[in-house]
């Protein structure tokens, strides 16, 4: 058994949310101390508006909700718990694996043949030793991928 995920997936969550509160709180206190919020809420509420659009713009497009916390290779399938919730994925309940990237953020996304408790797609951050190696990134979704062909006696594909 090897965890294959990143392992402070956990914490990089609550930074992010918390990073995302701090800057809107940034943004509105200015105006709210002096009290120009309350006499032309306008002001205040326009660089909010823009940061909420900002990171729901890039918490959507970098799949971080569909995060999982943590992903254990067990051999014969993957140990994946995602909040409270923990689910074993047997390799021929995998369709495919492959690599998300975006600002240079890579994440392995994995579909699956039926629906689990986590939803029908498992997206896991690789361990952070991988962060700057892409073709590493993309050689363990292809093992993945191969074990899952494998398993389910099908061809991996490319």
């Amino acid at each position: 058994m090897r965890v294959i995920s990143f392992r402070n997936t956990i914490l990089l969550k609550r930074g992010i949310w918390l990073s995302a509160a701090t800057m809107m709180a940034y943004a509105i206190a200015p105006s709210a101390l002096n009290g120009e919020l309350w006499r032309q809420p306008l002001i205040g509420l326009v660089p909010l508006v823009v940061l909420v659009a900002f990171w729901a713009y890039l918490l959507r497009r970098t799949m971080f909700f569909q995060i999982a916390d943590e992903v254990v290779d067990c051999g014969d399938h993957l140990q994946v718990r995602k909040g409270r919730t923990d689910v074993l994925i047997a390799f021929p309940d995998l369709s495919a694996a492959h690599v998300s990237s975006f600002l240079r953020m890579h994440w392995i996304t994995l579909t699956l043949r039926q629906p689990t408790k986590a939803g029908n797609r498992v997206a896991f951050l690789p361990q952070a030793s991988l962060w700057g190696n892409l073709p590493a990134i993309e050689q363990l979704a292809a093992q993945l991928a191969a074990r899952a062909g494998q398993a389910g006696g099908q061809d991996p594909g490319p």
